[in-house]
C-alpha cells in the first residue's frame, strides 16, 4: 500500500518550500491586481491575493488522500491512469473552484466592504476561474505523480527483497538428532510450527526439533514454496488440499495428510495469492 504520509507535509522542507511557492503567486498576483484592477489599490490587492491564494492552497490538501487510494487501486502507466478517471476530476474541479471562489468572494466582502472592490470582484470571476482550474490541475498532475511514482518504487522494493532473499534460500535443512544428523529436503516439509524459540518441522517421516526461528525459516525458504499462514505456522502450499471458511472471515487450511491449520486473515491472503 502507498504511504500514508503527504507529499507535502512529510517533512519540514516540503512544508516550507509549498509555503514558500504560494507567497511567490500571491505576490504576482497582487502585481497584476493593481495593474488591471484599476479600482482597487496595491494594499486590496495584497489582501486579495493572499486570502484567496491561502484558501487554494488550504483547500487543495486534503485532495492528496482521495486521490492516492484511488491511485493505489489501478496497475496502469500514469497517462492511462490520468484519463481513465478525467471525468470524475473535470466534476471535482468544477465543484471546487467555485466553492473557492464564492468561499473566498464571502470573505473578501466581509473584510473590505468597498464598492470599488466589490466591482472588481465581479469583473474577477472569469480570470479567477480559469487561474483556479490551472492550479487544481496542476495539483491533480502533482498528487496523481506522486502516488504513481510510489507504486513503482513499493513495486522494485518488493523485487529487490524478493531477489535478495532467494539469494540466500535454503534446499537442505540438517537436523541433530542425538548422535544422528537427518537432512531434509524442503519439499518434504509439509508445514512448519512456532515452538518457543524453537520450530517444529512435519514431514510425511516424522516431526524434528529445530534451533532456528519462524523468521529465520520465513526469510530463507523459497517464496514459490512456502507461505507463513499464520504467527505459528508456514505451509508448504503443494500439501494444501482445500482452505474452508469456519467462522466469519476466519479459514482453516486443510492438508493432503489430513492436518488442519487456522490461518490469519493476512496468511489467508498471502496463502491464496500463492495458489493462483
Amino acid at each position: 500500500m502507498i504511504n500514508e504520509v503527504h507529499p507535502i507535509l512529510k517533512n519540514f522542507r516540503w512544508k516550507i518550500s509549498y509555503l514558500a511557492l504560494w507567497f511567490s503567486v500571491s505576490i504576482v498576483q497582487a502585481i497584476l491586481n493593481s495593474l488591471f484592477g484599476h479600482q482597487i489599490g496595491i494594499g486590496m490587492a495584497l489582501m486579495d491575493a493572499a486570502i484567496y491564494n491561502a484558501l487554494f492552497a488550504v483547500g487543495v490538501l486534503p485532495l492528496w488522500y482521495p486521490i492516492r487510494y484511488h491511485s493505489s487501486k489501478k496497475q496502469q502507466s500514469f497517462f492511462i491512469l490520468l484519463f481513465s478517471t478525467l471525468l470524475p476530476y473535470i466534476l471535482l474541479a468544477c465543484v471546487f473552484v467555485s466553492c473557492w471562489i464564492a468561499a473566498g468572494n464571502h470573505l473578501m466582502l466581509w473584510i473590505i466592504p468597498n464598492p470599488d472592490y466589490s466591482t472588481f470582484l465581479q469583473l474577477s470571476t472569469g480570470w479567477r476561474f480559469v487561474e483556479g482550474t490551472s492550479f487544481f490541475v496542476i495539483t491533480i498532475l502533482f498528487y496523481t505523480r506522486h502516488t504513481h511514482l510510489a507504486v513503482l518504487t513499493e513495486k522494485i522494493a518488493a523485487l529487490q527483497q524478493t531477489i535478495e532473499r532467494q539469494k540466500g534460500e535454503v534446499t537442505r535443512i540438517p537436523i541433530r538428532d542425538r548422535q544422528q544428523i537427518h537432512i531434509i529436503n524442503i519439499q518434504e516439509i509439509n508445514y512448519i510450527e512456532a515452538y518457543g524459540d524453537y520450530v517444529r518441522l512435519y514431514t510425511a517421516k516424522g516431526n524434528f526439533l529445530k534451533e532456528n526461528t519462524m523468521k529465520f525459516f520465513e526469510e530463507k525458504l523459497p517464496l514459490s514454496l512456502f507461505v507463513r499462514i499464520h504467527r505459528s505456522y508456514i505451509v508448504n502450499i503443494n500439501q494444501v488440499n482445500k482452505i474452508e471458511l469456519y467462522e466469519k472471515e476466519r479459514y482453516h487450511v486443510h492438508l493432503k495428510n489430513g492436518t488442519i491449520l487456522k490461518t490469519s486473515e493476512t496468511g489467508y491472503k498471502l496463502l491464496k495469492e500463492s495458489l493462483r
